[in-house]
């Protein structure tokens, strides 16, 4: 969710491009056990799904 967020936030223009250039080099100390791009956008409903159901219980 974090990730998905934080690219919400960048000004990257799609999400492979800040996944491969902003994610994986920089942010491996963050996500110790981070997967690669074409794992993450498989994994990347479940985030969403979890995101809005989480912001649900917040309203």
């Amino acid at each position: 969710m974090t990730i998905v967020i934080a690219f919400h936030a960048s000004g990257y223009r799609t999400f492979k491009e800040f996944y491969t250039l902003q994610v994986l080099p920089h942010w491996k100390s963050a996500f110790p056990q981070l997967v690669s791009y074409n794992r993450f956008v498989e994994l990347k409903p479940w985030a969403m799904m979890l995101l809005c159901c989480f912001l649900h219980t917040r309203s």
